[in-house]
Formats: C-alpha cells, structure tokens, sequence
C-alpha cells in the first residue's frame, strides 16, 4: 500500500506540472526529423499561447540573438518573450518550416544540429496587424535523451 501512495503522489505531482515539449526522440528516427519534430510542437506550444511549453527546450545557458539584442539563459529568453508577448493575441499563430539541417558529426549519432528555418506570425482575425516573417538559425545539442536549444538567431 505505501508504494502505491508513493506512485499516486508521484503522478499528482507530475500532472500538476506545467505543461513541456517533449524533447524525446523517437527510436529509430534521423536527428534532422526528431528536431523538425520538436520544431513543430514548439510552434503548436506558441499558437497556443503557452511560452512555458515555448521555451521548455531552450537549455538553461541559451543565447537568444535578435535585431534588438543578445539574451543569454532559458529564463531570461521567457522573460524577453513575455515582455513582447504579453497575451495570446499578441502572440498570434506560429510556423516554422525547416529550410536546412545539418548533423554534427553526420550521421543518427550526432550530438549537434544546426537548423536554418522560416519563422512567420499570422494574426487571424486582427485586420491591423501584418504578418511578420524572418529567418531563424538554431543550433541544438542532445541533452537527457533528447534535443535542448543552445543558440537562437531570429531576424
């Protein structure tokens, strides 16, 4: 009967968690997919108005890199996202489509992927405000099994 407490507590806790991106691999799967696969949930988490999820993958020492600056830490790169994205209509609906990725070294063993995408923000139902596109190079490391970004740079 303990054990079985131990595991209901342990599972009441986990459920009260904040929601993250998985950044677990899928057996058998390439390093470019399982990244194109984070890069996905990541855009679903922001069209979702959740920058917790959002940034959930960043590694605890990113470096955010835009036109108005360099964030360095995971908390700091929320805080930024925050400040420019107070609310879910702020944030509108993201895509990110993968233009090149590259394995370092090649190959299903890679411990680093750097990913040149296109980002771009649409604002459904809100006539004023334009859709916003760029580019963005990412650079990720595997990290517990799967995939933390370390560098960020949108433009």
């Amino acid at each position: 009967m303990r054990a079985i407490s131990k595991t209901a507590v342990t599972l009441l806790t986990l459920l009260m968690l904040p929601p993250v991106i998985r950044a677990e691999p899928a057996s058998g799967t390439e390093p470019e997919e399982q990244v194109a696969a984070l890069l996905r949930a990541q855009a679903d988490a922001w069209s979702r108005g959740d920058l917790e999820a959002f940034t959930s993958v960043y590694a605890e020492d990113a470096s955010f890199l835009s036109p108005t600056g360099l964030t360095r830490g995971r908390r700091e790169v929320l805080e930024r996202y925050r400040k420019r994205y107070p609310d879910k209509a702020a944030m509108g609906n993201l895509t990110l489509d993968v233009i090149e990725a590259r394995t370092f070294p090649a190959g299903k063993t890679a411990e680093a992927v750097s990913v040149v995408a296109r980002w771009r923000l649409e604002y459904p139902g809100q006539a004023e405000r334009k859709t916003a596109e760029g580019l963005t190079l990412l650079v990720l490391r595997r990290a517990g099994g799967g995939w933390e970004i370390v560098q960020d740079a949108s433009m």
